[in-house]
């Protein structure tokens, strides 16, 4: 069965691809940098030939309230116009668990949004509610960070594995459609500022976390039960003591420079490879000639060099898809190579970007020959 992973690049995308591949399926992962685009429609005709399925588990790379309802929006509604020409019989779609509860929230109400025009579009469908992802936890520190301390509300918080949110979603997207919704969530629930409390202290992190239940999460205030799943959800396995002995243990060695604009070469990896949880969302990393960036947790590349002035664009400002050379303040979409603001104007060269499991690799023209 063919299957079509929109997002497939990124943390969930690139697990559920490798998952499905493993149980024999043809699972295409499509995104801005496999030439796949839904927010204008590019490649979604070529990509879902034969598709049975199509799985959207993409994120805007802009989470400003008038962007992050356009993006949803958008792409939703191409996705399922071009799912119905191409006779797809099964979109499934990766939401939030808590996202009617918050509307307070301008990136949760594009994710209702979302759900209202799959619910009332063509295709048959199965929408899954996650929790957050244990992956994210250090991101949400940094987030609500403020004056080196840390503000969090005392609410419940049921966060769960990437991979168990990968496992649940390929057992949807192998099923038959529910024109339904469930939820999934991870085996226990903790108050949200004692479980960042927990990851920050295995990373000897020194920052200070205080319950402040004004603190703000998703531009919204939380109530006990805003953001966890209610008696039906399905459990992850993965519990969060054990992930963190494992994350901690394979975490790379605190260095001098940050690890997001430091060049990567450890033995283990070629020199157009990287490590994916190097690169949490918004960030960038130099991978040999090119310059990694991570959209909302989809991988594009470019040449690192400003087509101005030669700048280095991954010590620039990342700010959703678009880059600022820190030289002369050139603006480039990291997905297309788009010139967005000069004085470049000229287009910077982008390069595919695949992950397999945490491994990415760039395929640069020099990593091409070198793989001849």
């Amino acid at each position: 069965m063919k299957i079509v992973v929109i997002g497939g690049t990124g943390l969930i995308g690139s697990k559920l691809v490798a998952k499905l591949s493993t149980l024999g399926h043809e699972a295409v992962a499509a995104a801005p940098n496999t030439g796949v685009n839904t927010l204008t429609g590019v490649g979604l005709a070529e990509v879902l030939k034969g598709a049975q399925v199509v799985v959207d588990v993409s994120n805007s790379p802009s989470f400003e309230d008038a962007a992050v309802m356009e993006f949803f929006q958008t792409s939703t509604r191409n996705l399922l116009t071009y799912e119905a020409a191409a006779g797809v019989g099964h979109h499934v779609a990766l939401s939030v668990v808590g996202s009617e509860r918050i509307p307070q929230s301008g990136y949760m109400r594009a994710k209702v949004a979302q759900e209202k025009l799959i619910k009332e579009g063509p295709i048959p469908y199965t929408i899954v509610h996650a929790t957050q992802f244990f992956e994210f936890t250090k991101r949400i520190a940094d987030e609500a960070t403020r004056d080196n301390k840390v503000y969090l509300p005392p609410v419940l918080f049921q966060p769960m594995a990437a991979d168990d949110v990968a496992s649940a979603v390929c057992k949807v997207a192998v099923s038959s459609p529910l024109n339904g919704t469930i939820e999934i969530a991870g085996p226990e629930a903790f108050r949200f500022d004692e479980l960042i409390r927990q990851r920050l202290a295995a990373l000897n992190d020194p920052r200070e976390v205080v319950a402040d239940p004004h603190a703000l999460y998703f531009n919204a205030e939380l109530s006990e039960r805003s953001i966890v799943p209610g008696d039906t959800a399905q459990l992850g396995e993965t519990r969060f003591k054990d992930w963190l002995s494992l994350s901690t243990n394979q975490a790379p060695a605190v260095t001098a420079q940050p690890a997001t604009t430091a060049p990567i070469n450890p033995p283990v990896l070629k020199e157009n490879e990287f490590r994916a949880s190097e690169v949490p969302a918004g960030s960038a990393l130099l991978v040999g000639e090119a310059a990694v960036f991570n959209v909302a947790g989809s991988f594009c590349a470019t040449n690192d060099k400003c087509t101005h002035k030669q700048g280095p664009l991954s010590k620039g400002k990342f700010d959703g898809s678009t880059v600022t050379c820190p030289w002369h303040g050139s603006q480039f979409n990291v997905c297309t190579g788009e010139v967005l603001r000069g004085p470049a104007t000229d287009p910077v060269k982008t390069y595919r970007v695949i992950v397999d499991g945490d491994i990415g690799r760039v395929e640069t023209d020099a990593a091409t020959a070198a793989n001849v």
